[in-house]
């Protein structure tokens, strides 16, 4: 599991700008990658973080390092009204018994 978590730049006319790059270019890019099962976006509504938005991605794979390589380079360039300076990510490995 990959969770972005991440937020625009200040202002409305940022915010607008981020979520529809997010939702008409960044999410199709990264589902077209293969290993990525699923792809969905959140607002954050409550908890102890500055992130306003996050990101879940579920992958399947055996090599997390190529993996992590060819979703890299299957990105296209971040627009400015994405908050580079604020966002971060987690990888994650699912440990529920079966």
């Amino acid at each position: 599991m990959i969770l972005a978590l991440n937020g625009p730049t200040q202002g409305d006319a940022a915010e607008a700008a981020f979520n529809r790059w997010y939702d008409e270019t960044h999410l199709p890019e990264l589902r077209a990658v293969e290993g990525i099962v699923s792809a969905r976006r959140f607002r954050t509504l409550h908890g102890n973080t500055p992130y306003p938005y996050f990101a879940a991605y579920e992958v399947e794979t055996d090599d997390l390092d190529a993996f992590m390589k060819t979703m890299m380079t299957s990105m296209g360039p971040f627009p400015p009204e994405f908050d580079k300076a604020n966002s971060g990510n987690i990888v994650a490995m699912e440990i529920t018994p079966d």
